[in-house]
């Protein structure tokens, strides 16, 4: 997209000097490239800022992770769901190898995790270090989904996970449809 910008105003600056007469027309060029160089590289580092890949813009007190689950999993009983495929993660909170949100800061967050069921029902439970804070259930049947959701205040190094729900029999999350979220308010 570059190049075709600089292609075209390069045959604009040989246009316009062939009707006019122009002067320097290659030094106009050069300060055109250079400035349209320039706004690129603003642009990208604005869309970093923006989207938390820098680090260094975005104020600390900013805590955001979504995170879906890629294959489907059979879950034993208090089993964590780790959901793997980080899609932000704004404070870095969320730890995709664990499961595992650990709180940065003392503060009010909230927390939602939607899922779905392969084969047969789904219990899961989301929990604040080993307390739980909210329960969702799938029913039985072809593509039932269930969801959970929690408002609660966390210390500093708190932790909250999604996971099986304790005394169920083995059941199956189905990947790609299944995800957990949460902010600091």
């Amino acid at each position: 997209m570059k190049n075709i910008f600089i292609s075209m105003l390069f045959i604009t600056c040989i246009i316009f000097a062939s009707v006019y007469g122009g002067q320097d027309c290659s030094r106009k060029i050069g300060k055109a490239k250079a400035a349209l160089s320039e706004a690129i590289h603003t642009l990208q580092n604005t869309k970093k800022e923006f989207l938390g890949e820098t680090g260094s813009p975005i104020p600390s007190s900013k805590v955001a992770f979504h995170a879906r689950l890629t294959n489907s999993i059979t879950l034993g009983s208090t089993q964590t769901v780790i959901f793997d495929h980080v899609i932000t993660n704004i404070g870095k909170a969320y730890n995709q190898h664990t499961g595992h949100f650990t709180a940065p800061s003392n503060g009010i967050y909230f927390f939602a995790c939607t899922f779905l069921q392969y084969g047969v029902r789904l219990h899961l439970q989301m929990v604040q270090n080993s307390s739980e804070i909210s329960k969702g259930y799938a029913q039985r049947g072809d593509a039932a989904s269930g969801s959970m959701s929690a408002v609660i205040y966390l210390n500093k190094g708190d932790v909250v996970k999604v996971r099986h729900y304790p005394g169920q029999e083995s059941q199956t999350i189905h990947g790609d449809w299944s995800y957990f979220m949460g902010y600091l308010l």
